[in-house]
């Protein structure tokens, strides 16, 4: 069975003709964990999910590169569609193809689950419906990798300016086989409010570099980059901080 697939994060499902909308809206179906780490070393990567609803939901779920393509990959995802009761637990299972990954570094992939929720009922001509989609990075590992190595990745990071027809960026150079997924990116100037780096989603990936646009009220002055990562249980690492020259 294949659902057809959008490309926004959050779609209108059923729409129909409301008064009054609330400004959240909220999943009902949503994985249990925030990342999924899998080894290749592992038969399989069980990935739990939950509706917290009361009623009956379908669940859509696929993988793609950080490009989105979503073909030829070297994982393989089951069930790509199930139902899952209202107040239910239901389990997805990743299996990785060990020979078709690099052997000397991590990769990542993101897993969408969709979830599509029941039609409304007559009784509900007001009611608008929403789908919400849930989308986290999936860490693939090949054997020989140490998990606990892979917190440690951000405090081996090297940073650089580089400056180039009067913009300025800040550098991250990764020496590690893990890529380094920020928590927290920063700069702040003396007593300055602090100014967070918003394309800190950009993770320097194994064995390579990455660059963070320095905002232009910044450049030219000294201070203070402040940094950490997520951790594999979705926790944050310790807070390092460096002086830089923008």
């Amino acid at each position: 069975m294949r659902l057809n697939r959008t490309k926004h994060p959050l779609f209108t499902a059923v729409t129909l003709c409301a008064f009054f909308i609330t400004s959240q809206a909220y999943s009902a179906v949503r994985p249990q964990l925030t990342r999924i780490v899998a080894y290749a070393s592992d038969k399989e990567t069980p990935i739990e999910v939950i509706n917290d609803s009361q009623e009956p939901y379908l669940i859509q779920s696929w993988l793609e590169d950080l490009s989105g393509n979503d073909a030829n990959l070297p994982l393989v995802l089951t069930p790509p569609v199930m139902k899952l009761g209202g107040k239910q637990e239901g389990k997805l299972r990743l299996v990785v193809l060990p020979a078709e990954i690099p052997q000397d570094r991590e990769s990542v992939y993101w897993l969408s689950i969709q979830e599509i929720p029941p039609k409304a009922k007559e009784s509900e001509n007001n009611k608008l419906v929403l789908a919400i989609r849930s989308r986290l990075k999936v860490f693939v590992r090949p054997k020989g990798l140490d998990s606990g190595k892979a917190s440690d990745a951000v405090k081996s990071l090297t940073w650089n300016i580089e400056r180039e027809g009067g913009n300025v960026w800040l550098k991250a150079t990764n020496p590690t086989p893990y890529y380094v997924n920020f928590g927290q990116l920063s700069l702040k100037v003396g007593g300055a409010k602090e100014t967070k780096l918003e394309d800190k989603i950009q993770m320097p990936a194994p064995m390579s570099s990455q660059r963070y646009a320095v905002p232009k009220g910044l450049v030219g002055k000294s201070a203070t980059l402040t940094y950490s990562a997520v951790n594999d249980y979705g926790g944050e690492t310790d807070v390092l901080t460096t002086g830089v020259k923008l």
